[in-house]
């Protein structure tokens, strides 16, 4: 049992709150990026680390399953996920289980609760790695959008990294710290393309999280010929794509979501990917709806709730 002590709002609790995506438990406490204290243990579980300040992973998975046995317990079919198909963190207490949770010592509150989305961040790149010397475009300018740009700079080191995101959006600000060659306007983005790329052909590589429905189209028109899309919205709608198009280019798109804790533990103890600046708002536990609420004004690029 952890005592949490802060916990984000994700683009999914987002969803889940408008209702785009269909609750998949009801009642559900949400919440997965969570950072808090080990009060209490089960049977058998090391009594050492009560009193730990710890995270946890969001996938309960099974352990005997095929796809546990190969390796792939993020897609246990077996598997409770917290914050979405059980109680998860906006609460002051959440039961999770001993044999994932990580310690977080030596990092803040603020960082600690960021290890969930930035490890989706790096399965990204271990899924779908950006060679030397590609050109990549992010589309969108969200904590996704904006922890990619980090570490694709930090650690990919392209040719060309570029940000598409519209003209008026009051989180650009957080991009120009993010080590892109240049920020594109969103209605200008297919002509930039056309003189910017190879034979105006697109980018090598296009991470779509834009949080929007119409992000993947964009991506889409963005990408070279048997170039990759990095897809990370999880905005939970159906989505129109001009499949003829992505057949035609023999692109790919690559899903992601859940990552390796450790790796990302280590990003930011190192301090190689910063998140400090990218918490915008903190509300307390009994203001969860009005956290909710600003979390969706279009200045806030991650609203934590601390209890």
């Amino acid at each position: 049992m952890i005592r949490v002590r802060r916990a984000g709002i994700c683009g999914t609790d987002k969803a889940f709150y408008k209702g785009t995506y269909r609750l998949l438990k009801s009642p559900l406490i949400p919440g997965h990026e969570v950072v808090g204290e080990v009060v209490e243990v089960g049977v058998g579980v090391d009594k050492s680390l009560v009193g730990c300040r710890v995270t946890s992973e969001i996938n309960l998975y099974c352990g005997k399953c095929a796809y546990c046995l190969a390796g792939l317990k993020t897609h246990c079919p077996y598997r409770e996920v917290i914050g979405i198909t059980r109680d998860g963190g906006m609460a002051e207490y959440m039961v999770t289980r001993a044999d994932v949770v990580h310690s977080v010592e030596g990092l803040s509150d603020a960082q600690a609760a960021f290890v969930e989305p930035l490890a989706a961040v790096v399965e990204m790149l271990e899924l779908a790695p950006i060679a030397s010397g590609d050109t990549v475009a992010i589309v969108g300018s969200g904590a996704i959008a904006i922890l990619s740009a980090r570490l694709i700079s930090a650690v990919a080191k392209p040719r060309l990294l570029v940000a598409i995101v519209r003209r008026d959006s009051p989180k650009a600000r957080y991009l120009e710290k993010s080590g892109f060659d240049e920020l594109v306007p969103l209605d200008e983005a297919l002509e930039y393309t056309r003189r910017k790329t190879v034979e105006g052909q697109g980018f090598d590589y296009v991470v779509e999280a834009s949080g929007s429905p119409e992000g993947l189209q964009l991506a889409v028109e963005l990408v070279k010929p048997r170039g990759v899309i990095a897809a990370k919205s999880t905005h939970g709608a159906l989505v129109p794509v001009d499949i003829t198009k992505l057949v035609v280019k023999e692109a790919k798109i690559v899903g992601s979501r859940c990552g390796p804790f450790k790796r990302a533990i280590e990003l930011l103890k190192r301090r190689i990917v910063e998140i400090e600046d990218l918490v915008t708002s903190v509300y307390s536990l009994d203001q969860g709806v009005e956290a909710f609420k600003k979390s969706f004004e279009r200045d806030q690029v991650k609203v934590h709730i601390a209890t």
